[in-house]
């Protein structure tokens, strides 16, 4: 039996270690290690040839430098994680994330910090100065992502609500994975053990495939499950806005991983509690809750008779600014196949079938 070796980034946990990464494979791109390991300069030419990259969409003719010449890093600059200037002439802003999300407004303050032309990194003594058109902010995050969080990342917005220009893009694991597996074998531990380290987490989020409905899932199950069925739901991405998945954890509860769907037209909308399905409303006004959660539970439980879904009274009604007011009857919303693996074509049915309840209530009420 062969022993697994140990992988460095089983240990390297902190966000910070993967800024390392980013930056030394960023700085192999420089043609001065060409010929030191030119398997890690090739791999270091795709990294960054694939960020600038992003930035090629319809619309926006920003290709980036034809050649990668001389790269100068900085860490943690005024709070940016890596700051790449390129060839002297071209900045690569990477804001890096393993699962948290995008906080207080950092992504329009650093981007106005790099643009501002006067920030210092370690290896350069003269100013970060990019025009407009040779800016590329970056956000990378190798954790799992909802298609919304990817949305509202990519329409960042500063403080008088205009929209950041150029915009940021997103570096998924994804990405990251389609340039590291042409990297050669035995071009370095190090890359190996990161490359291996992301295969591993993408092994994990596609695990629930594999699983019966009755069986554990995982915080990851749920991720992979919830991030197929977004795009089985909206695969035009028409309405990626109303609809997402993150953790929930409720004060005085147990937390868990929560999917919304606000239908278009609706006002009410649809939360999976891992396998209960929600109907719940918003309530924003303390002095009308009640009215409002009796008036909405009402009409859900006549939608759903007319509908034929059986839905029923939620254990305990709460009181607070989102409120379930109905329930699935169902032990589990999501569907099996034959071999009792989740069927994610009849899944979408019974969730299709919910927005049809809520729709009519909405249309009744």
């Amino acid at each position: 039996m062969t022993t697994q070796r140990p992988n460095l980034f089983k240990y390297a946990h902190k966000e910070l270690s993967q800024d390392a990464v980013i930056c030394w494979l960023l700085k192999w791109a420089d043609k001065r290690y060409a010929e030191v390991s030119p398997n890690l300069h090739e791999a270091g030419q795709n990294f960054a040839k694939a960020l600038f990259c992003m930035h090629k969409r319809p619309g926006h003719k920003r290709p980036g430098p034809e050649s990668i010449h001389t790269v100068e890093l900085g860490q943690q600059v005024y709070g940016i994680d890596v700051l790449a200037w390129i060839n002297d002439k071209y900045a690569l802003l990477i804001e890096d994330k393993k699962d948290s999300d995008e906080h207080d407004g950092q992504l329009a303050r650093y981007h106005a910090l790099v643009l501002n032309g006067e920030l210092r990194i370690d290896e350069k003594p003269k100013p970060v100065n990019p025009t407009l058109k040779n800016f590329f902010p970056i956000f990378l995050k190798t954790g799992n992502m909802s298609r919304r969080e990817k949305y509202f990342i990519e329409n960042s917005e500063n403080k008088e609500g205009e929209k950041l220009d150029p915009p940021y893009r997103v570096f998924e694991r994804g990405d990251f994975l389609d340039v590291l597996k042409d990297c050669g074998r035995g071009t370095s531990e190090i890359l190996s053990d990161f490359r291996h380290h992301l295969e591993e987490r993408q092994e994990r989020f596609e695990s629930w495939k594999g699983k019966r409905l009755t069986e554990d899932w995982s915080s990851e199950d749920w991720q992979g499950f919830y991030h197929s069925f977004e795009k089985e739901l909206d695969p035009e991405c028409k309405n990626v806005r109303n609809i997402g998945w993150e953790y929930v954890n409720p004060r005085g509860g147990d937390g868990f991983w929560g999917f919304w769907w606000y239908p278009e037209g609706a006002d009410l909308y649809l939360q999976a509690k891992q396998d209960e399905l929600h109907f719940k409303i918003d309530a924003e006004h303390r002095e009308t809750r009640r009215e409002r959660r009796r008036h909405w539970h009402e009409r859900i439980m006549e939608a759903g008779e007319s509908a034929g879904m059986t839905v029923v009274k939620p254990a305990r009604f709460g009181s607070g600014k989102t409120m379930t007011v109905a329930v699935l009857e169902e032990v589990d919303w999501r569907q099996p196949d034959r071999e009792g693996r989740l069927d994610l074509e009849k899944t979408v049915e019974v969730l299709k079938k919910a927005e049809r309840v809520l729709q009519a209530a909405v249309s009744t009420s």
